[in-house]
């Protein structure tokens, strides 16, 4: 990997995506029959809650990799790929394309700093041409994922220990490097950083960027991608799911 001068970290869900990820696999798997209505009534609540920065982290993990675990691995994965293909790859920006491919341009190491679970993760990773990612990691076990995460989550203080552990490992100093994203919650890892930027921000973050001076920018450009990525690394190893490969 090359030597960077600085890291571009990227936030996910209405960042570099038009909406939440956990969100469209949800109502993709509802319209498929594979989830109740309740299951989309209980995305809904977490999407107000989200946008009021109440947003019960844990829940949301220990209740999202309980519902992943109920499907063999290679079975969640093609589910996933599906989701991926017709829900979220549609809906990512060409701006955050754009934008991390000025980054690697000028040398600069590109990372999805996303709460997001690592397969859907990766997959954007690819698609979007990012170096790396830091993302959501849970156990796998007798062939199906687990609620067993790795910690700290990569959400609010935990993401920005992640971020800064990354950052130590590549010889780099946060003060040199860059953050997008829409969220509040993310408030840790935009301090600690040297360039903040602020994407399609909550009411909240705005009100902080524009008292701050960071950079407010708005991105709403589908970036038109036909062909679906293919997941290169991983933690675990499986068989199937479009033929991607573990790491």
């Amino acid at each position: 990997m090359k030597d960077p001068r600085a890291i571009a970290f990227f936030d996910l869900d209405h960042t570099l995506l038009d909406g939440a990820n956990g969100n469209l696999i949800v109502i993709y798997m509802v319209k498929r029959g594979l989830l109740g209505p309740g299951a989309l009534g209980r995305a809904l609540r977490y999407t107000v809650l989200y946008r009021l920065n109440r947003l019960p982290r844990d829940e949301v993990y220990r209740w999202t990799f309980r519902e992943c675990s109920k499907y063999p691995l290679p079975e969640l994965l093609r589910l996933l790929d599906e989701a991926y293909r017709e829900c979220i790859m549609p809906r990512l920006f060409l701006e955050g394309a754009e934008t991390i491919r000025m980054h690697r341009a000028n040398g600069h190491l590109t990372v999805i700093a996303t709460a997001a679970g690592e397969y859907i993760s990766e997959k954007v990773r690819v698609q979007l041409g990012a170096d790396d990612k830091i993302a959501a990691v849970a156990d796998v076990e007798d062939g199906r994922l687990t609620d067993r995460l790795h910690l700290p989550l990569p959400y609010g203080r935990g993401k920005a220990e992640l971020a800064a552990r990354y950052a130590r490992e590549h010889g780099v100093d946060l003060g040199d490097c860059y953050f997008y994203s829409d969220s509040v919650a993310d408030l840790p890892l935009l301090e600690a950083v040297g360039h903040p930027v602020a994407v399609n921000p909550q009411r909240k973050l705005r009100r902080i960027a524009e008292m701050r001076g960071w950079p407010v920018l708005r991105w709403n450009t589908p970036a038109g991608f036909s062909e679906p990525s293919r997941a290169e690394y991983l933690t675990f190893q499986f068989d199937g799911a479009e033929g991607e490969r573990d790491g």
